[in-house]
This record gives structure tokens, sequence and C-alpha cells, in this order.
């Protein structure tokens, strides 16, 4: 099992004048990246998607001559293919990928939103000619050394691939937020107070805590992260029932094309609820950028009436008042802030139904629901 210090894995970095990490997280690199969030020995940017962690390197490297490091999982690295081949790798620029290699082995060592890209990872980066090392404990700083050598001399992105455990646990300081309902908390109140409504759940603790409030049959989203909005709003064009989507501000933030293609004329029936905590929670707890946005205006701007905030259990409440008082014909969006206190995980959705029983059941419900 490889067990590399944080430390020592940084300052290999530092030593090759690498940075800074652009980065989407993973929990594979969570104690590297939470170390590096209370060192600061380098910096660390956290934009909302791989494709723009691409716009982000490629600027500084423009910037500087200095080769950044993108740091992602094997599935963010599919988001960011379009940069790839139409940017880097014809322009002459450089970065240095670090992505983690979820799924390894294929289906059934991860979970399923893995299991593609976990088998076909090498097959990838060869199809994409990009050159990459499998890192090694006892080796991982002449590879280091070799791609950023690589990268500077071809000018072209190089990848080295992190596997599972191969960090040392890192005890940071906690940093949990100060509001006071929790995610799961919001999600029962809202499966109890809202019924008779189809729900779609984003990837992560969402869709688990949706599961673990009630198992009605939402189309729990296990992957794909970022796409539970725009999920919604197709689901939305063909049931005369309330779409209640549950999604987290990281979700929500990844593709806001989803957003701005809402239509509140045509999508009148959805609830869309932000249920942020300012963290990309299970990857271990790194900061999304929510802290600087203003939902509000935000949904405004994209044609959103009837927009809420709550910060306590009290406002929740009450704008689930304000929500049953608001026009039947008109969309809500509902920014809830919630806690981030650690916990016992709960059950992943894919323990217990297949991504196939998922879909299958949620159509089955579509339909009945609009008998």
């Amino acid at each position: 099992m490889i067990k590399i210090n944080s430390k020592d894995f940084t300052e290999a970095l530092i030593k090759n004048n690498l940075g800074p990490i652009v980065e989407v997280p993973c929990s594979y690199l969570k104690d590297f990246l939470n170390y590096l969030q209370d060192t600061k020995k380098i910096e660390v940017i956290n934009p909302v998607n791989e494709a723009v962690a691409m716009g982000v390197a490629s600027g500084f490297y423009l910037s500087t001559g200095k080769i950044p490091i993108v740091a992602i999982q094997n599935s963010g690295l599919m988001n960011t293919l379009n940069a790839l081949t139409s940017l880097n790798q014809i322009y002459d620029i450089p970065v240095l990928y670090l992505v983690t290699w979820r799924g390894e082995g294929g289906k059934g060592h991860d979970a399923p939103e893995h299991d593609i890209t976990g088998k076909k990872l090498e097959n990838f980066l060869k199809t994409f000619d990009l050159p990459y090392e499998i890192i090694e404990e006892n080796k991982f700083k002449d590879q280091i050394k070799k791609l950023s050598q690589l990268a500077k001399r071809t000018k072209k992105p190089v990848a080295l691939i992190i596997k599972k455990n191969t960090f040392q646990k890192y005890l940071g300081v906690s940093k949990n937020n100060k509001y006071e309902i929790t995610r799961f908390e919001a999600i029962k109140i809202i499966k109890e107070t809202i019924t008779n409504s189809i729900f779609i759940s984003t990837t992560g603790y969402p869709t688990r805590d949706s599961f673990a409030a009630k198992d009605t049959k939402d189309f729990y989203i296990v992957g794909s992260m970022g796409h539970a909005f725009s999920i919604g709003l197709g689901v939305s064009l063909n049931t005369k029932k309330k779409v209640v989507i549950l999604d987290g501000d990281g979700s929500s933030l990844m593709h806001l094309g989803g957003l701005a293609s809402f239509n509140p004329k045509k999508n009148r029936n959805i609830l869309y609820f932000v249920l942020d905590n300012e963290s990309y929670e299970s990857t271990g707890g790194q900061a999304t950028v929510s802290a600087n946005v203003d939902f509000r205006l935000l949904a405004k701007s994209f044609g959103f009436k009837n927009v809420f905030k709550s910060r306590t259990k009290i406002e929740f409440k009450k704008v689930l008042d304000d929500l049953r008082n608001a026009k039947e014909t008109e969309a809500a969006f509902i920014q809830v802030k919630v806690n981030n206190e650690k916990k016992s995980e709960r059950e992943r959705v894919s323990d217990k139904y297949t991504c196939l029983q998922i879909k299958d059941r949620f159509m089955e419900n579509v339909k009945k629901q609009d008998q």
C-alpha cells in the first residue's frame, strides 16, 4: 500500500518549479490538498470545473512560463479533453496533470460511475497522446522530475497517475461552517413537506442523504457531477408534477450553463434547492467558491421570480411555507445554507440499486405520477 508523506510530495513539486495547483478535488487527494490548505506551501486555485481548470492553468503558463499543476480525478479528465486537444496540445501549453485512478481494475472496484474510466484510463491516456507515470512510493521524486523535464522539453501536458491510499493521513484543523441545519435535516423536511413530487438528487452526499431520509423513486445521480439541474430541465417539460432538484453548491456552480438554459415559461414546475455548505464535503471538505457567489442575484438573472435563502431552521421552515403560498405555476430557486459537520457516512444508493434500476424506478414513477 502506497503511503507518501504530503510534505515530501510537495517539496518534490516545488523543487521542480511546478505550480500553482489548479484543482477540482477527489477523495484520493484529500490529505495532500488539506495539507496544502493548512501550510500554503503551494498556491491552490479551485475553479468550478475541470475544463475551467485547464483554462486557468493555461493562462498562468502564458503569463509566467511556469508549468502549473491540474489536479483532478479520472472522470474529470474527460471534462478536459476539449481543452487538451484544441488548446494545450496545439498551442504547446504544458501542464502536469495529477489524475486520480478511481475505479482501478474496472467494474466492482469502486462506485459505478468510475467503472468505465477506471477500466480504460490507460487507453484514454494513450489515445490522447498524454505521456504518463503511475506513481510509485519509492520513485515518485524521480517520476515528478522526469515528467516535469518532459513537459518543459516538449511543451505538452503530461500526467502523474495517483492511486488509492497514495498519501499518508493528514489530520488538519477541522473547518466546519457555522450554519445550524444539516443537509440531511433539510432534505428530510423537504421530502416530508413537498409530497407527490418527482425528485432528482445530485451525486455525492446529497444523493446519500436523500436516500437515507426517504427512499422515494428519485433519479439518484451517481457521477456526472453538475448535471442535476440540466436533467431536471428535460424532465420538467414532460410532467405536470413538481420536479424537485436537490443539488450542492459545488455541483450547481460546476455547469452554470444549465441554469442559463432555464426557461421560466416552459420550466414552471421546477423547485431547485441548492444545499450550500461552501465545500466539497465528500472529497474531504475542500472549499468551493460559493461563499463569493450571490445565488439570489444569479437566480434572478436567469429568470427565477421566486427566489429564497435560508440560514437557520426557522428561516428554512418559513421558506417552505412561502413556497406553499407562491404561485403554483412558477418555478422557485432555494438556497439553503447547511453545515458540514463530520458524521458517519451514509449508505451509497449504488449499494442497493444498480444504475439501471434507479433509472427504471424513476421512469416508472414519472409515468405513474402523470396518469
